[in-house]
Order: structure tokens, then C-alpha cells, then sequence
């Protein structure tokens, strides 16, 4: 009886422990079968005896394969599912039993194909009995992503053969060094050198970069790395074929976990572009005899001299020069003659000055000397302006060689300084004018300094500044309106423009009331007035059919547009008078570029959000880049009474308006030609593709009332 017992109780542990066995057992497949499940795999076994084979499919593998969980799987059964193209890769399995990462495409029973990886082994076992087993995986999805990846780059392919240049992908290392994982085919065509090559050697692309031009690349590259900003720069390469080229290159770029830095970028040959604009400045900057800065220029680098000098605590000088008796060669020995001295002359005038000063043709037989960086002390840059005087008056009083023979020139000089006395350009000149005027009432052959005494003018200027403060709060400053129409002489909108009416004096051109205002300040309140005057209009217009469409634009001057509230102020006046944005032309004009881009940018935008159009006015009378023109939200240009006046005998404004006319159909802009005053200039115009026109052909600035009665002819 006890050892029944004891055999009894052997029993029911041994029990225990099979049951414990099996939980663990039954604990560890449910496992592997979640890990199947998860990595989309299962595995097979076949055992091989001398008349026999038993497979045996997992749980995973019947999964993937899309049967029922079912352990035995006849052969049959189990390659039912391969693709007929596909089963001779599954030939050495079947023959042999072994094969290493074999691909197929499997077709479940819901018809959907799937694609499997397998992997086979097989052993021999004792007594004859072979065992095959396998590992199949569904990777599927790796075919997928890979098309995505393929079909990804066949279109980065594209895009980059159908843009002039060559696209890249770029990695900037914590280290400094760089690794370029993609660049287009163009490369080769652009840089002269392959794909391989600069994919092994990033170096291989800075060696054809100018190396005057190497250094502001790789300071710009830092910067947009430092800052993750979008980045931008032109630089000159060495072409394949020898030639300096232009090149662009932009990019984007992101930060990675690792501190890499990602760049996605282009670049791009800009060397016609570059050509363009220094044809175009060329022409509108430079006269054509003596090849020196024009008018237009030198207005420009006064006015940053000007800063400058302000800025850096130093004096600048102004010499305003005349050729005595010019007009006495030109009656005697021609025009001929008379060029032939002024080239000779501006010759001179180079050679005689610092490389860093601005020698230019100011019209005719006058010339002006900008001198830049005299000294601090008012004392010690007067002694130095007038070394210059002298240099000058020495170097032009010595002979002249025209058609073999001598001929002497003498000059009269004025000079005025410039440095901490707040002073525009223009005021500037006049000085520099009224200065030589005196060299010439003293006998002429001398130089002559600016004077105080000789300021009657600027007294009448300063009685003038009050009556004009009086006039805003009297409201004796109104606007007349000059119609802007198209070929056939349909008014399309008008402008409006700034009028006074002095109670004593009459009416005062806006030549001198308008500069007036912008030293002073008083052209704020001024242009809001005339701004408010113009918003008022056009709802009166409004109510009527026949003036419903017509648009008023009022010029916006720098000192206006960059306050900070200006795009406030103007959304004000729209909305207190109930005009209609869309019929609202604001003209800007370029001296804007010369100051915050961004800022001048954003102000046009916002406005622009609101339905407010843009003119960009006087276009080819400012310095402002190009580059600049494309970042602008403008609706047209404006092109200057000045070109349009000389247009048909002056072959450079004639062709400074085509430039421009072909430049804002590049840039999809209207056009509208100022100062239009013959048919012979508007039949210029209208052959060369400009649609608008103002000017006296079509009507002077006048009341409103004078204007709806031209809307009443017109009709």
C-alpha cells in the first residue's frame, strides 16, 4: 500500500510538471507567433525518409501565404501560390533543397500578389531521414518603397534635365567637411567635371570658382549654415571652354539629429542675365562720349556719399565744373571739335583724382568732381578740396591737341563741403552751382567756395517752408488730375497730383514745393492729405457708370512709405472713406531699393493682400539692382518723361525703353509712358509694344471736373 501510494504520487508530479511543461511550451509558441506576425515571416519544415515526406507549415507562414493555420501542407499545396514566371527561381530548392535569399511573388488565395523572400537549409539526420527547413518573409513593402524611391528619382531626374543648371543634395558635417550624396548630370555641362568625381571630392566644384570670388562663397555658405536661412549667393567659375561665367546657386537647408546640416539646392549659369543688367546700367548710367557716370549716377553716389560722411564723422566735397568759351569752339570748329575736348577733358579730370572719387558729365560742358573720406575738422577738408581745385585747374589749363593743332581750355570751379549739416543732393549741387557762377564773375580760370553770403536763395526756401506749413492747415493744397490712357485714347485711370495755390504768389510748381516738403518732413502730412483726397474721388466716381472703372494713382514718396504705420495709415483711409482697394495705384519710386528691402517688401505686401496695385514710377531714373525688381509685388512700370522725351533722337533712350518695355513683359507688368507729348513719340512707343501713355498729348493735369469732361468726349 505505501508504495502504491509513493508510486501514485510520482504520478501526479510528473503531471504537474508535463503540464507545467506544456503551458511553458504552449507560452513560447504564442510567443514566436506574435514575433512571426510582426516581421510578416514564417518558417517550414520537411522530413524526408526513404518512402515518406511530411511539410509542415508555421502559423506565420499561413498567415503571409493567406491559408487557414493548418500544420500539414501537401507540396502540392504549398507551391500553388508561386507565379509561373516566378517558379523557376524555386527550381534549386526543390532539386536540391538549398537556395540563399531567392525573391518570388506569391498569389494569395483573395488574388492579392505579395511578394516573398525565402531562405532553405537542409540536414541529413541519422537513419537516412532528411530535414529541409526554411524561412519565408513577406517583403512586400520593400518592393514598394523601393518603386517609391525609383519613381522619386526618375522625377528628381526629370526636373533637373529641364532646368538650365544642376540640382544637388549637400552635407554639411559637424566637422566642417562635406559630402555631396546627390548632384544632376548637368554638373558636367555646367562645371566641366562628372558626377563621380564630385560625389567623390566635394573640393572638385570651389577649384573652377574665381579665387578672387572664393572667399565671399564660402563666408556666405557659412553664414547659411550658422543660421539655417535660405541661402543665396552669384559668384564667377571658370567654364570648361576658358570663358568667366556667372553662376547662382540657392539652396534650403534643415538641421539633422546627428548636427548635420541638409542643403537641397540648384545652380544655375545667370552670365546673359548679368550681361543684361550691365547693358541696361550701362545705358542709363554712363554717358556715351566720355563713358563717365552720368547725371543719374552721380545723383546716386552723392546721396550715399552723403550718408556715408554722416555716418563715419568725415567731410566729402562737391566740384561743380564748367569749361569757360565752350560754346565759342563749338560755333568755330564744330561739334566734331567740341566732343573731342570733353572726352579729352574727362580724361584729364580721372587721371587727376583719387581712383576712389566720382568724376561725371553732368550735361554739356559741365562736369562734377565727388570727393570722398577729407578730413573731420571743417578747416583741415577745406585745405584739401581746394588741393584738388588746383590740381584740376592746372591739369586743364595745358594744352589741348584737336584735328593736329593746340587749343586752350580753361575752367571755372565751385566747390561746397558736405559732412555733419543735413543737406540734400540737390541742395548739394546748387551749392556747388552758385559757387562756380561766382569762379566765373571773378574772372573765370579759378575756384570758388561756397559762401554763406551767397544764400539769398536758400532765405527765400526757408519763407517758403512756412507758407507751405501754413497752406496744409489752411488746405489750400489740392490735386488735379493728368488721365493716363491707352492707344485709342480711352482714360483707363488718371493720377493725382500735388497743386498749391499760394494766396499772394498764385499757383507754385510742384518743382518747388515737392523737394521742399521732403527735406522738411512735410511731405507726411501732405501725402496723406492728397492720399485721403484720392480715396474720396474715387467713391464719388463710384456711383457712376461711365467713371466706375477708372483707377487714381498717387505717388508715395520714401520718407512716406517706410514708416512703420504706413500700411496701417493707407488701410485707414480705405476703409474711413469706403474706397474700393483694386481702384488704388500707389507709385513708388526706386530710390526705395536703396534702403530696407525687407521691410519695403513686407509694407507692399500686406497692402497688396488687400487689393491695393503698384507702379513702380520714374523707372530707369534710380541705381536699383534687378535683382531687387523680381522681389517686388509691383503691378506696373512707369517709364520716365525723361527717356520718352529724347526718344526719337537719342539712340540710348530709344533704347533704354525697349530694354524696359521687353523687360516688363518678361516680368508680366503694364507699362505706361510719361510725358508723352508728340504722335511721333506715341507712335514710337505703341511699335514697341507699350499699351499706355500720360502726357500732354492727351491732357495736362487739371480739376476733376476738366477730367470727367474728357470722360464725356471720349464717349
Amino acid at each position: 500500500m505505501g508504495e502504491l501510494e509513493q508510486a501514485r504520487l510520482q504520478l501526479a508530479e510528473a503531471e504537474a510538471v508535463l503540464q507545467d511543461t506544456r503551458l511553458e511550451l504552449q507560452e513560447q509558441t504564442e510567443v514566436f507567433s506574435t514575433m512571426e506576425s510582426m516581421a510578416r515571416s514564417g518558417y517550414w519544415r520537411r522530413i524526408r525518409d526513404a518512402g515518406e515526406s511530411v511539410l509542415l507549415w508555421s502559423p506565420g507562414l499561413c498567415d503571409i501565404a493567406g491559408f487557414e493555420r493548418q500544420e500539414w501542407i501537401s507540396t502540392e499545396r504549398a507551391l500553388s501560390g508561386v507565379l509561373p514566371e516566378d517558379r523557376h527561381a524555386l527550381g534549386p530548392v526543390a532539386t536540391t533543397g538549398i537556395g540563399s535569399d531567392l525573391e518570388y511573388r506569391w498569389r494569395r488565395p483573395d488574388g492579392e500578389v505579395r511578394w516573398m523572400r525565402s531562405r532553405t537549409r537542409r540536414s541529413a539526420q541519422e537513419g537516412g531521414v532528411m530535414v529541409e527547413m526554411g524561412v519565408v518573409q513577406d517583403v512586400t513593402e520593400e518592393h514598394r518603397t523601393a518603386a517609391r524611391l525609383r519613381d522619386q528619382l526618375d522625377f528628381i531626374q526629370s526636373i533637373a534635365s529641364s532646368i538650365p543648371g544642376f540640382i544637388y543634395q549637400c552635407r554639411v558635417h559637424p566637422d566642417g567637411s562635406h559630402s555631396l550624396p546627390y548632384v544632376s548630370e548637368a554638373v558636367n555641362e555646367l562645371m566641366g567635371v562628372s558626377q563621380k568625381l564630385v560625389r567623390q571630392d566635394t573640393q572638385a566644384l570651389e577649384r573652377n570658382v574665381l579665387p578672387a570670388d572664393l572667399p565671399m562663397l564660402r563666408r556666405s555658405l557659412g553664414r547659411a549654415v550658422r543660421t539655417l536661412r535660405p541661402w543665396h549667393c552669384e559668384y564667377r567659375v571658370l567654364a570648361p571652354d576658358g570663358a568667366v561665367r556667372w553662376h547662382m546657386t540657392s539652396a534650403a537647408l534643415q538641421a539633422e539629429t546627428d548636427g548635420t546640416v541638409l542643403m537641397h539646392g540648384y545652380t544655375i549659369d545667370i552670365t546673359d542675365r548679368k550681361h543684361a543688367a550691365q547693358e541696361i546700367e550701362r545705358l542709363a548710367f554712363y554717358d556715351a562720349l566720355t563713358q563717365l557716370p552720368n547725371r543719374r549716377l552721380l545723383l546716386d553716389r552723392l546721396q550715399r556719399s552723403v550718408l556715408s560722411s554722416q555716418r563715419n564723422h568725415q567731410h566729402g566735397a562737391l566740384l561743380f565744373i564748367d569749361l569757360d568759351n565752350f560754346k565759342d569752339l563749338n560755333d568755330t570748329l564744330g561739334h566734331d571739335m567740341g566732343d573731342q575736348l570733353l572726352s579729352q577733358v574727362a580724361a584729364r579730370l580721372v587721371g587727376s583724382v583719387r581712383q576712389c572719387d566720382t568724376v561725371a558729365r553732368f550735361g554739356g560742358d559741365e562736369f562734377v568732381v565727388l570727393i570722398d573720406g577729407l578730413d573731420e575738422g571743417l578747416a583741415q577738408a577745406r585745405v584739401q578740396a581746394e588741393a584738388v581745385a588746383v590740381k584740376l585747374l592746372l591739369c586743364l589749363n595745358k594744352p589741348f591737341e584737336l584735328a593736329g593743332q593746340q587749343h586752350y581750355s580753361t575752367p571755372s570751379i565751385g566747390l561746397t563741403l558736405f559732412g555733419q549739416e543735413r543737406l540734400s543732393v540737390d541742395e548739394l549741387l546748387k551749392r556747388a552751382d552758385l559757387a562756380m557762377y561766382e569762379s566765373k564773375a571773378a574772372g573765370r580760370n579759378t575756384h570758388r567756395f561756397f559762401d554763406p553770403g551767397m544764400q539769398e536763395a536758400l532765405h527765400a526756401r526757408s519763407s517758403m517752408e512756412v507758407d507751405l506749413r501754413q497752406a496744409l492747415a489752411r488746405g489750400e493744397l489740392f490735386a488735379h488730375y493728368q488721365p493716363v490712357v491707352d492707344a485709342q485714347g480711352k482714360v483707363h485711370g488718371v493720377e493725382a497730383l500735388a497743386r498749391w495755390n499760394h494766396p499772394e504768389r498764385g499757383a507754385i510748381s510742384p518743382l518747388e514745393f515737392i523737394p521742399l516738403a521732403e527735406q522738411t518732413g512735410l511731405i507726411l502730412p501732405l501725402g496723406e492729405q492728397i492720399l485721403r483726397g484720392a480715396c474720396e474721388q474715387l467713391v464719388r466716381w463710384s456711383a457712376n457708370a461711365r467713371t466706375a472703372h477708372l483707377t487714381i494713382a498717387v505717388n508715395v514718396s520714401a520718407r512716406q512709405f517706410r514708416q512703420v504705420d504706413f500700411a496701417a495709415q493707407v488701410l485707414q483711409i480705405l476703409h474711413d472713406t469706403g474706397a474700393h482697394p483694386s481702384r488704388l495705384r500707389l507709385e513708388l519710386t526706386e530710390s526705395l531699393l536703396l534702403g530696407d528691402i525687407e521691410g519695403t517688401v513686407a509694407r507692399m505686401e500686406e497692402l497688396k493682400r488687400a487689393g491695393v496695385g503698384f507702379a513702380l514710377d520714374d523707372f530707369g531714373t534710380g541705381y536699383s539692382s534687378l535683382a531687387y525688381l523680381k522681389r517686388l509685388p509691383l503691378d506696373q512700370l512707369k517709364i520716365d518723361r525723361g527717356f520718352v522725351r529724347d526718344v526719337l533722337t537719342n539712340p540710348n533712350d530709344a533704347a533704354i525703353v525697349r530694354t524696359v518695355l521687353a523687360l516688363a513683359d518678361s516680368l508680366d507688368l503694364t507699362v505706361v509712358a510719361e510725358g508723352v507729348e508728340t504722335v511721333e513719340q506715341l507712335a514710337f512707343l505703341r511699335l514697341h509694344g507699350c499699351a499706355q501713355f500720360q502726357g500732354f498729348l492727351f491732357g495736362r493735369p487739371d480739376p476733376v471736373g476738366d477730367v470727367e469732361a474728357l470722360l464725356d468726349g471720349n464717349a
